[in-house]
């Protein structure tokens, strides 16, 4: 039985075999090599060696044998401990004694066991990939490379140069009206900011202002009272017809909200609640969500939204209607922004601008 055939079967799967009372065969994963003279590359592989200090069994060769033999455990090491014993003393007449494609073991002058590594490339993952050589690669010395670039290059016809300076020179007028643009334009970044986005022609802001306004005030003009009755009906009356640039010359009715006035006002003999808006002049900016011409319908609808966890209030009276705010800010980019917010659960709210 060859004993050392088993040996290098159980390299391919495991690090480390021991042959009992001889020592153990290591192997150690080395990555792929490039020799620089001889211009060969080799795959990655595990590197074999050997440790005569590794003498304990630890059972795998022998159970190995016994599998691979169909015998019992015993018998194999049987064949371990004639194969140890026959190895020994061929070393100890100066032989050089082949482990099947795993090395070779012999004895130095010190009488110590050496080993000679084989070629059999027991990394199960560099499988198929041989050693190969390739021929070195022959590059040009600089000099070379710096007469070449000189001799491919063509001469640069005279009228190609020319063509070439007037475009330097309209770069070089261009410059300077680029840096006097972007100047320009940092020192009116507050106007560009003001300017309606949500008109298509920024240049005709009061124009659109003005068609806002008129499609606000036809709205007003045709409202129809809803019916009491009926809490789930209430008219939105006067959509967003421009939406952020809707503003208005006409501001909450003074008879209505004075300066410190918080409370209660008569409208049609019922009692409506109106917040305190103008005691604070600087918040001019106002989400309306309804216009009422029936108090009791513009308490309902407050009624409505507080009960959504959205802020409701009458802020006073606009073409004779009641107007229901959702909000009250003091800058037009702050109230934009909760506009789109609120255009989510309510899409007839627009913007007032007092």
């Amino acid at each position: 039985m060859k004993v050392d055939k088993h040996i290098s079967d159980l390299l391919f799967e495991h690090d480390c075999v021991i042959v009992p009372e001889l020592g153990g065969f290591v192997a150690n994963y080395a990555p792929a090599k490039i020799h620089p003279v001889k211009h060969t590359f080799s795959p990655p592989s595990k590197n074999i060696s050997f440790n005569k200090n590794l003498k304990n069994n630890d059972g795998l060769l022998a159970n190995h044998i016994a599998t691979a033999e169909k015998t019992t455990y015993p018998e194999a090491l049987k064949y371990i401990s004639h194969f140890t014993s026959d190895t020994q003393t061929r070393l100890k007449k100066g032989e050089i004694v082949s482990v099947d494609e795993i090395g070779s073991l012999y004895l130095d002058t010190e009488r110590n066991i050496q080993f000679e590594p084989g070629t059999t490339n027991y990394l199960l993952d560099a499988f198929g990939l041989p050693h190969f050589q390739t021929p070195a690669i022959k590059r040009d010395t600089i000099t070379k490379r710096i007469e070449k670039e000189f001799t491919d290059r063509s001469p640069v016809p005279a009228e190609k140069k020319k063509i070439n300076v007037k475009r330097y020179v309209a770069l070089a007028i261009a410059a300077p009206v680029l840096i006097l643009g972007t100047v320009w334009i940092s020192m009116n970044l507050n106007t560009i900011k003001n300017i309606n986005y949500s008109s298509l022609n920024p240049f005709s802001i009061s124009e659109a202002v003005k068609k806002a306004e008129n499609a606000a005030a036809e709205a007003t003009k045709n409202v129809v009272s809803p019916d009491v009755s009926s809490p789930a009906k209430t008219i939105v009356v006067a959509k967003d017809t421009a939406q952020a640039a809707l503003s208005t010359s006409q501001p909450v009715t003074a008879s209505l909200i004075e300066h410190k006035a918080v409370g209660v006002v008569k409208a049609n003999s019922t009692k409506v609640s109106v917040t305190n808006v103008a005691a604070n002049k600087e918040l001019k900016f106002h989400l309306v969500t309804g216009c009422f011409q029936v108090p009791e319908n513009a308490d309902r609808f407050v009624t409505i939204l507080q009960d959504q966890n959205l802020s409701a209030s009458i802020i006073g009276k606009r073409n004779g209607l009641l107007v229901v705010s959702s909000g009250d800010y003091a800058s037009r980019e702050e109230a934009l922004a909760q506009l789109v917010q609120l255009k989510k659960s309510q899409p007839e709210a627009w913007l007032l601008v007092q």
